[in-house]
């Protein structure tokens, strides 16, 4: 994680020093989810034995499922706990549900286990995209007239990342081995993936007007609730059925990680409140490397 912050300095510096704004960053947040990404997932395949990864699938995608239903129930008790106000607690139940789990999570998780983990990461963020896709653009829309924008929303579940998921769980079962020029190439662009999305990071905080974004005073016990001591209960919770450590750990680092990007986006789009989303974005960004250390720490001790 040290490694990965000082990236994320190096993207606040570039930013300040005008090498990086936001018009480069749109442009390669969508060369890392439609091309680094999905080759550094599809790139992990190669690494991995099929003959012993039935179970570690079933329970990567199962985990996947339950992520979303405990996201879910800890949206609801923020807001109640929080006593936000009542056209809050669609928001903060909606920054419960949508972490950034693919653009930040896999790197993160690649950086800790391995990239050999990557495809686990992959189908545990195809479990929850399943349900968030769904149920959890329906709670966002509710009562509204969205139809076209929750169909949208439900299409989003085709991505390049599960089409990468599925190509990966193929290579894997059916024992194809990539020639070696196709496998280096997908690992060379798969590398590009830390690097850029911390640097991204980077340029989201360094474009941020922190005097704006840290008087939201119920964002920090969100933040300490959600992104450090649900992830922290489930892993106690769940260590005791749960054998394969990587696999738990996957699921309680994901647990840990912030709010989406998309999520201002999203929220705005069904008349939400957009810059409580944002904010909400920001500062789990940047609390997240301090948390998501301290997690690890005690998870593995």
């Amino acid at each position: 994680m040290a490694v990965l912050l000082i990236v994320v300095v190096v993207g606040i510096v570039a930013t300040k020093l005008g090498y990086l704004d936001e018009g480069v960053r749109a442009k390669l947040s969508q060369v890392i989810n439609n091309i680094t990404l999905p080759c550094m997932i599809v790139a992990s395949a190669g690494a991995l034995d099929a003959s012993a990864l039935g179970g570690q699938i079933a329970l990567s995608i199962g985990l996947g499922f339950a992520a979303f239903l405990v996201m879910l129930a800890a949206g609801v008790l923020c807001g109640t706990v929080l006593r936000a106000p009542k056209a809050q607690r669609t928001v903060y139940l909606f920054m419960s549900i949508c972490s950034n789990l693919g653009f930040l999570g896999i790197p993160v998780i690649a950086a800790l286990y391995g990239n050999e983990t990557v495809l686990f990461s992959s189908v545990f963020i195809m479990g929850h995209s399943i349900l968030f896709y769904s149920a959890g653009f329906g709670l966002l829309v509710g009562g509204q007239e969205q139809g076209g924008g929750l169909r949208n929303a439900l299409r989003s579940v085709v991505n390049p990342s599960m089409v990468a998921s599925a190509i990966a769980l193929v290579l894997v079962f059916a024992h194809i081995q990539l020639p070696g020029f196709a496998e280096d190439s997908l690992n060379m662009l798969g590398r590009l993936t830390a690097p850029l999305a911390m640097m991204m990071v980077g340029v989201i905080v360094a474009n941020s007007r922190l005097t704006d974004v840290v008087t939201e005073w119920r964002i920090y016990p969100f933040i300490a609730l959600r992104h450090f001591l649900l992830p922290l209960g489930v892993h106690y919770a769940l260590a005791p059925f749960v054998s394969d450590t990587i696999i738990l750990g996957i699921a309680v680092v994901m647990l840990a990680m912030p709010v989406g990007s998309l999520a201002p986006i999203f929220a705005g789009m069904y008349g939400h409140d957009a810059k409580l989303t944002a904010k909400g974005t920001i500062l789990s960004t940047i609390a997240s490397f301090a948390l998501i250390p301290i997690l690890v720490a005690l998870v593995l001790s």
